[in-house]
């Protein structure tokens, strides 16, 4: 029986015996109650209750030789079903390959008001305010990290002191502006100037991650149309987003879609990470793609290069235990491995995405999967849901008035 086909109980007895969970967690997923009314309160203010999305899997991930399941909270169900398509054709030619950078966070402390002679003073004692800033979080340097980079930037009327920081495991925020906030205290006794605000960035750049994939043709082919001439028109269509901003934009959203469904499924700031990412992709003026196509030795290569801010410790991720679920069911030992699969995801579903405009369509395979949407919209419970959903499918008329008549067609025979 294949994935989609079973029933939540399959599902979650499959990640039982294959120890991708433990009997706590399948009871856990069992009772759909997934976080405390305490929990919720300390997460947020004036909460009355919890909201809910799907939690699912995707299949088939082969990155950097290490088979991977991996969870994604989405309420779109051809994320999951598009990543994981993606991701069997191309681990049947050898799996992703992922290039990760060093994991910085940079925070900036910016002054105003400041003399010629103070910001001297400062620049003059650059060293001692990298050691300062150094030593104000001790633990992360336990950790293996700390602070990497102190650069000084002039503006017209501001003054701005940037360090680099080295998070580790930890997404950062709070590692970082605390760090930030103590070392522009003792920056103020070294000058008369005011300190306009010491916060962190989410630029992004010291957490940039390169995802390549190489597909055969015949992992392309559909029922019409050869696989070099799909792999041909993905590379036209590629390339036609390099040129075009609102195909570029669309082009990332459809990456996005994977890359944010991990990241909830995890605990991480999605708003983050789409701040990170968007500025990213306008760097040279012109908002480009995250990712290429071309054709290299008779197949199809993908690259995807993008920031991927995410930690695998701390914060939310620790206190929620879902995030902790996914992070068990992964595998995954530190962020360095996390950000590699997020980014696998993210070029799954881009190729899932150019792959079906450039055949069938986006719509033919989408809608398929939003049948029971359709159907539960109509008024269909229990049994009804998929019974007017096949009826969608053979059809193919995904309208509200075709479910509604499938429904009534339906409930007038019982």
């Amino acid at each position: 029986m294949k994935i989609y086909e079973m029933t939540d109980e399959q599902r979650i007895k499959l990640l039982l015996d294959g120890d991708y969970i433990n009997s706590k967690q399948a009871e856990l997923l069992k009772s759909r109650k997934t976080i405390s009314t305490d929990l919720a309160d300390s997460l947020s203010e004036n909460q009355i209750g919890s909201f809910s999305l799907p939690y699912g899997f995707a299949t088939d991930f082969l990155v950097d030789g290490i088979d991977y399941l991996i969870p994604m909270v989405t309420e779109e169900p051809s994320v999951i079903a598009a990543a994981s398509n993606a991701a069997k054709r191309i681990k049947n030619s050898g799996g992703f390959k992922t290039f990760p950078s060093s994991r910085v966070v940079y925070g900036q402390i910016v002054l105003e008001n400041l003399s010629e002679l103070a910001i001297l003073k400062l620049e003059q004692h650059s060293s001692e305010i990298f050691a300062f800033a150094q030593k104000a979080h001790p633990s992360l340097i336990k950790r293996g990290g700390g602070v990497v980079s102190l650069t000084f930037n002039h503006y017209a009327d501001f003054f701005e002191i940037e360090l680099g920081i080295d998070t580790v495991d930890a997404m950062g925020a709070n590692l970082v502006n605390t760090i930030l906030e103590q070392t522009s205290q003792m920056i103020s006794k070294f000058v008369t100037g005011d300190v306009l605000c010491s916060i962190l960035s989410n630029s992004g750049q010291g957490q940039v991650i390169t995802v390549e994939a190489v597909v055969d043709f015949d992992q392309l082919q559909t029922k019409t149309m050869a696989g070099a001439e799909v792999a041909k028109r993905i590379v036209k269509l590629s390339t036609f987003a390099k040129e075009s901003v609102k195909r570029a934009i669309t082009h990332n959203k459809g990456i996005m879609n994977g890359v944010d469904a991990v990241l909830l499924a995890t605990g991480n700031d999605f708003r983050a990470q789409e701040a990170a990412a968007h500025s990213f992709a306008f760097e040279s003026g012109q908002y480009q793609p995250f990712s290429e196509w071309h054709l290299a030795d008779n197949k199809l290569v993908g690259t995807l290069k993008m920031p991927i801010e995410i930690g695998s410790v701390g914060g939310a991720i620790k206190a929620l235990p879902m995030a902790q679920l996914s992070l068990t069911i992964m595998k995954i030992q530190n962020s360095k491995q996390l950000q590699s699969v997020i980014g696998a995801v993210g070029l799954a579903n881009n190729l899932s995405a150019l792959r079906a405009l450039v055949t069938t369509g986006i719509q033919a395979g989408h809608m398929g999967l939003q049948s029971k949407s359709l159907a539960i919209s109509a008024g269909a419970t229990g049994t009804e849901i998929t019974q007017v959903a096949q009826k969608l499918n053979q059809t193919k008329n995904y309208t509200i008035e075709n479910a509604q008549n499938i429904l009534l067609e339906l409930r007038s025979k019982l």
